[in-house]
């Protein structure tokens, strides 16, 4: 059997997730659209409907195939600071592969259940290290937040700042020279991350909850 009727029996929701997550990846705008999802399906937007709840859904399906990867069993074995070290290594390893999803996963609130999952483990951990509950939520925004960005350096294909030809920055120059490697990257986001915790730690020291 051929034609639409033969296209719409083989829609399933596994389908509309990896055309959705290749559409991102060839159209990494942040503008995915349920319209061009359809089009890339060869079908209506209509259709899609009979298959998913809606166009949020989709967006928490491709996440959950992003953060599968994700691991937080060091909050299991290590201290807090050490296993939040460890989980933005591994949120940053999922997202270097699909880099072309931050602007879209990032504008959208997450339920995706994979990672809802690892906010309550980090949470529980973060609480019973001492963090005022009102600060919890903050602390692993702010990995988060350094993690997305640490990401675009690490896919980045070349070095990011460059001065233009007959621009006098001596100094500068002689640093990129320095760092051009292609270990120049890495180098940036393990230096962010030892920063971000020790900072993490002395605000630890000044706003934990200490046991009556």
């Amino acid at each position: 059997m051929t034609g639409p009727r033969a296209v719409r029996q083989h829609i399933t929701e596994e389908r509309i997730v990896e055309a959705a997550l290749a559409l991102i990846h060839d159209e990494p705008s942040g503008s995915f659209t349920l319209a061009k999802l359809a089009k890339r399906l060869h079908i209506s937007a209509p259709t899609i409907y009979s298959h998913v709840p809606n166009k949020q859904y989709i967006i928490e399906r491709v996440r959950s195939r992003v953060v599968a990867e994700i691991d937080c069993s060091s909050f299991e074995r290590l201290p807090w600071d050490e296993a939040l070290a460890d989980w933005a290594r591994s949120y940053a390893n999922a997202f270097v592969k699909h880099p072309e999803t931050i602007p879209l996963l990032t504008t959208n609130p997450v339920q995706a259940p994979e990672l809802v999952r690892q906010y309550e483990v980090i949470a529980t951990a973060l609480l019973e290290a001492g963090w005022p509950p009102d600060e919890i939520i903050a602390v692993f925004t702010v990995v988060e937040s350094f993690v997305m960005g640490s990401v675009l350096d690490l896919v980045a294909p070349v070095q990011m700042v460059q001065p233009a030809d007959g621009e006098e920055y001596p100094l500068l120059r002689s640093l990129l020279g320095e760092s051009a490697d292609v270990l120049r990257a890495q180098h940036t986001f393990e230096l962010g991350i030892e920063t971000m915790i020790d900072g993490l730690r002395r605000r630890l020291e000044r706003v934990a909850v200490r046991p009556v």
